[in-house]
């Protein structure tokens, strides 16, 4: 049995088993997983991979949990938490190794102090450098890739790997460390002193995500922007704004958006995200392509 496993080879560390999946993410939804794990070292992770991957289980690898959509009932599998991978590490005034499980807004938080910029595209972005990596996260032409130095990734095989920034391919939400089984442990990043227009930068940014929903439980954008529209502006024209299945809402307010009004389940954010997409296929042509992460067997738009 897997858990016996892990037990064996990480006496150490807490195996939870049936853990309740909604309070992981910003939507609020899901059921259980049936194997939680959250190590607190890059070693632990190479020693809990290669058990996991050898055993040939599922594994979900979760951030900040603000762009996944867990399924209702027990997910199979293991998640895979890097919650407790968070520290940070200056290597020279303005380059620092930054683990996966370090929050965006920590980040921010860090570089303020040190009064560095280049990061503002950030503000207001939740979740994890990890998660931020692997889906490209950014805002306004600019993402976290245009900052890093090297990502380390740990391997299916429970081998660490350095990847320089030259043998990482990006591209609208995607990144090619996601194709594979790996995960992104750390990376190393380098900013630049602070300039005096950082201030009127962060405030226009900030101004953008105000313009966004907030009081109730959302994952962020739901789809992602086709090439040359804005995914917001489809669903808005298709008049996608208040649609609702169950307790789930598409935002008044930006209609990219779809709230948990208190009891959604993850059965009815995925059907009205069926609906919108099928009334924007229908008006426009145009198919959407979910920026939520949708994992386990939940069925796709």
């Amino acid at each position: 049995m897997l858990t016996n496993r892990l037990h064996s080879a990480l006496p150490h560390m807490t195996i939870h088993q049936n853990m309740p999946l909604s309070p992981l993410c910003t939507l609020g939804v899901g059921g259980e997983a049936e194997i939680f794990v959250a190590p607190s070292s890059i070693e632990d992770m190479k020693t809990l991979f290669a058990v996991v991957m050898n055993e040939g289980w599922p594994v979900y690898v979760l951030g900040g949990g603000s762009n996944v959509l867990f399924p209702d009932g027990l997910l199979h599998g293991v998640v895979i938490s890097t919650q407790n991978l968070k520290s940070i590490e200056w290597r020279t005034p303005i380059t620092a190794d930054i683990d996966a499980g370090f929050k965006l807004s920590g980040i921010m938080k860090a570089l303020r102090e040190r009064r560095l910029g280049g990061f503002e595209f950030a503000a207001g972005i939740p979740g994890t450098l990890g998660g931020a990596i692997v889906g490209n996260a950014g805002t306004g032409g600019h993402g976290v890739c245009e900052l890093l130095e090297n990502v380390i990734t740990v391997e299916a095989d429970g081998s660490v790997k350095t990847w320089p920034d030259n043998e990482i391919t990006y591209s609208y939400r995607k990144c090619s460390l996601a194709e594979g089984k790996r995960v992104v442990v750390s990376a190393r990043m380098t900013f630049r002193t602070a300039q005096p227009k950082d201030n009127d930068v962060l405030e226009s940014y900030l101004l953008r995500r105000g313009s966004q929903p907030h009081g109730l439980r959302n994952a962020g954008c739901t789809f992602k922007n086709p090439e040359g529209s804005s995914a917001g502006k489809l669903l808005d024209e298709c008049g996608c704004k208040g649609l609702c299945v169950g307790d789930a809402v598409v935002s008044d307010m930006h209609a990219n958006f779809i709230l948990n009004r208190g009891h959604a389940s993850s059965s009815d954010i995925i059907n009205l995200m069926k609906l919108c997409a099928q009334r924007v296929y229908d008006s426009t042509g145009i198919r959407l392509e979910p920026e939520i992460k949708i994992l386990g067997p939940c069925s796709c738009v």
